[in-house]
């Protein structure tokens, strides 16, 4: 009985330091090497060094974008970082003595590492990216039309393009054969383009008012909105606002202090002389029929339009409003005489927004309005 224990210590003795010693020169073979089924990007590692991976990874990663001939290439310090980084988990690092490496390697966890757990570092190549879109994009010139010398007179625009910088970046994430990486550019379209502007054609709306020329400050502040709203385009469905084109009215855009309504009274404000231009637009707004989305009425009657018919306008509190409700876009025009405001709408005529067959103005017309082309 005392023989067969002996016998049974020993044999398991001796299985023990067989293990051992397979575990030693197993870890010994393997302890560097990539485990079997190490997939990455569509290549099998399975066995190949730290460093045969981690160049053959780097390999992998495109290293330059193109547009156009251009080659732009990239710095990938920090996407390097994150390779090695993820390799630190697939590989034990080693302290130089192998008794040692073998216990952690043993007492090491057992972790399932997913190769979709490697990634290029995004903000480095997007950061760069960003960068070259200042190089390459380029901003559309939209199609312009004025009224001038009589008639509409029209300008092609030109398309513009943008780098797609979320479509580039998902592209270069996701290559792992190429070196090069071509760049997404969209075309921008000319907005409006040369086919939006060939609508306008018709007049839906003519109305001239007068003013005395000897208001010197009135005036001139009356011909500054003029040209502010001048060959102004209206998109459609677009709201348009008197205050957003005029803008404020101060000393240094120019205004001047002139007589404006306040209550019932009448003081010096600047920019006094404009609601002339917000009550002549919202007349030729009515003979287009548009739809009206904000109007206030003085609170005294005014000369150049019917009582009721005027539009009275002051920045940040008061604004006169309307809506293109028509299909396609809106020109306004609007000159100036010698003691006259003309303002004109020409766009795409409709069933709801017929042609303006008459001119109109109050209460007469202007001493030379008649030589205003029409």
């Amino acid at each position: 009985m005392q023989k067969k224990r002996l016998l049974m210590t020993a044999l398991l003795l001796q299985f023990c330091v067989t293990l051992g010693l397979g575990t030693v020169v197993a870890y010994g073979n393997t302890h560097d090497l990539a485990p079997s089924g190490l997939i990455i990007w569509g290549q099998d590692f399975s066995g190949l060094s730290r460093t045969q991976v981690s160049t053959q990874l780097k390999e992998k990663v495109p290293k330059i974008v193109t547009f156009r001939g251009h080659d732009y290439p990239l710095k990938l310090d920090r996407s390097y970082a994150e390779i090695e980084k993820w390799l630190d988990q697939v590989f034990q690092a080693t302290t130089g003595f192998w008794f040692s490496d073998l216990i952690h390697s043993l007492t090491r966890p057992f972790l399932i590492i997913s190769p979709n757990t490697l990634e290029l570092n995004r903000e480095e190549i997007i950061a760069q990216l960003q960068s070259l879109g200042g190089i390459i994009n380029k901003p559309m010139h939209p199609a312009t039309i004025s009224y001038s010398d009589g008639r509409l007179q029209k300008k092609d625009g030109e398309p513009g393009q943008k780098l797609d910088i979320e479509g580039t970046w998902l592209r270069i994430e996701h290559e792992h054969e190429q070196k090069r990486v071509a760049l997404i550019v969209n075309d921008v379209p000319a907005l409006p383009g040369a086919s939006d502007l060939s609508k306008i054609k018709n007049i839906m709306g003519d109305y001239t008012t007068y003013f005395s020329p000897q208001d010197v400050p009135r005036t001139k502040n009356l011909r500054l909105a003029a040209i502010a709203l001048n060959n102004r385009l209206i998109a459609p469905g677009q709201v348009f606002s008197f205050n957003d084109v005029v803008g404020e009215r101060t000393e240094a855009a120019g205004y001047l202090p002139a007589l404006i309504f306040v209550d019932r009274s009448m003081i010096k404000g600047d920019g006094g002389g404009i609601c002339q231009d917000s009550s002549t637009l919202l007349q030729a707004v009515r003979q287009a029929h548009l739809n009206v989305v904000e109007k206030h009425t003085h609170s005294l009657p005014v000369s150049y339009v019917l009582k009721g018919q005027d539009a009275t306008v002051s920045f940040g509190i008061l604004d006169f409003r309307f809506r293109n409700d028509t299909q396609g876009y809106l020109l306004i025009s609007a000159r100036t005489g010698s003691n006259w405001l003309r303002i004109q709408l020409y766009g795409l005529a409709d069933d709801q927004h017929p042609v303006l067959q008459q001119p109109e103005g109050y209460p007469s017309h202007p001493v030379d309005w008649n030589k205003d082309p029409k």
